[in-house]
């Protein structure tokens, strides 16, 4: 059996629907649906040692993953000693060989430091951003050449689309052997902001479709001065989202038609997934903060042919993908990896997990994490800000004045110990060793081409 694995970025769990992302709706509806589905980080430096290693982020010293060995053995590495033909397609820097993400992996296809395109915009950025008031000063006109660059270099879009992305991968699986099994992984970043999907798409959602260069302020403006959004520029904020994702759906959707096409799509499990979720004007934020909000950590998980099919409501962790893949095509999991397959949950062999965790990983601060138990109850820790703690079933909206801190139920003092427990495991495991050191000036130049920094 193959193995498909599309991870979307920034794609909240809530968007598979009908109206939203149709296609996906009806895939899910076929195939195996874990609606409860949380992400171990908000963001993807967080996410991505889970998704390919099933590691917690914080178990590994800096970020990503190491160069080789140090305990980590990744979801392509388990599947090419099998004797899979492997090949990964991003344009993400935290989801890449910069991070040491190629490992076990044949071909690596990174846009993101590959292209022409993509060096002329780091030259462009690092000579325009500035930090303060001046920088402000000068917004506008970055802004302008920000878009500009998309003009000139023929890239309607911040990232390579997933169009193309498809027609790389299609032509790699082209190339394969009847007879040899192969492992792809494709990284879909139009879902991530800035939200400038094709005026098509933008037609679904808006009366007109905005420029590039809105597109663009409108998502500075919601990540980095939220504070000044009017609501209607929130509410545009999030229908260019949608539209982004009705983008997203339909080349879900091509790609699977070409498969179907070519007779391989029968012989081929399908996961699909995304490295977390995404604000979009609820608790005064655009994007995805270091923060465990249920939009930030609520993903879509969907597995395709298995035996299993329906809808499995309870709790799973993208740290249980590398073991759900490799016991979906009758391998056994590595000692290496912290999850366990979502599959047993599916089959009743194993209950939902009772609880997840979660790290932040953007800019390391290991007193940023999470716990989510099983029944709803999550305990946030977001450093200067304080803790939180909701009910999500009962307070799915996480509003202030659901916040249950002050109150000190039984569930508090659970959460706290089961979430010191955690973070003193993860503490144990960072030796040996690491991915990339924070301070490295690399992991600033990332930041700030992602958006993450002013």
């Amino acid at each position: 059996m193959n193995v498909l694995l599309v991870t979307v970025d920034s794609l909240r769990a809530d968007r598979v629907n009908e109206e939203v992302m149709p296609f996906t709706r009806s895939f899910a509806d076929d195939a195996l649906e874990f609606t409860e589905c949380v992400a171990n980080g908000p963001a993807t430096p967080a996410s991505f040692p889970a998704i390919h290693a099933s590691r917690h982020f914080a178990s590994i010293e800096g970020l990503g993953i190491p160069a080789e060995g140090g305990g980590v053995v990744t979801l392509a590495e388990r599947l090419r000693d099998a004797g899979y033909a492997t090949s990964g397609y991003t344009d993400n820097h935290f989801a890449s060989g910069s991070y040491h993400f190629d490992r076990g992996f044949d071909r690596m296809h990174d846009a993101s430091s590959t292209t022409e395109a993509g060096k002329l915009k780091q030259f462009v950025q690092s000579n325009l951003d500035k930090d303060g008031a001046l920088f402000k000063t000068i917004e506008r006109v970055y802004t302008r050449v920000d878009a500009l660059w998309s003009t000139t270099t023929g890239n309607e879009s911040e990232y390579e689309r997933a169009e193309s992305l498809n027609r790389r991968t299609l032509d790699w699986i082209a190339e394969r052997d009847d007879d040899e099994d192969w492992f792809v992984w494709l990284h879909y970043m139009d879902v991530h902001h800035p939200y400038e999907a094709p005026d098509e798409y933008q037609r679904q959602f808006l009366d007109d479709p905005e420029s590039v260069a809105e597109c663009r302020r409108l998502s500075r403006k919601g990540t980095h001065h939220p504070e000044e959004m009017t609501e209607e520029e929130w509410e545009t904020i999030r229908r260019l989202y949608d539209a982004e994702c009705a983008y997203t759906d339909d080349q879900f959707e091509s790609l699977l038609s070409e498969l179907d096409e070519r007779g391989i799509r029968d012989d081929t499990v399908v996961c699909l997934t995304a490295d977390h979720g995404e604000l979009v004007g609820e608790h005064g934020h655009a994007g995805h903060p270091p923060e465990f909000w249920e939009g930030i950590v609520r993903v879509p998980f969907v597995v395709d042919g298995v035996d299993e099919t329906g809808t499995v409501d309870g709790q799973v962790r993208l740290i249980d993908l590398p073991p759900t893949l490799t016991d979906a095509v009758g391998l056994d999991a590595t000692a290496a990896w912290q999850g366990e397959s979502a599959l047993a949950v599916a089959r009743g062999d194993a209950d939902a997990r009772e609880f997840a965790f979660g790290d932040v990983g953007r800019q390391i601060d290991y007193t940023r994490s999470y716990v989510r138990r099983a029944d709803g109850w999550k305990l946030m820790r977001h450093g200067d800000d304080g803790e939180f703690l909701y009910d999500v079933r009962a307070t799915p909206a996480e509003a202030p004045e659901d916040n249950r801190v002050d109150d000190s139920p039984p569930e508090y003092a659970d959460l706290t110990d089961r979430l010191d427990e955690h973070q003193e495991r993860m503490a144990a495991l960072r030796s040996g060793d690491g991915g990339v050191d924070e301070d490295d000036e690399m992991v600033e130049q990332h930041l700030r081409e992602l958006g993450y920094l002013e």
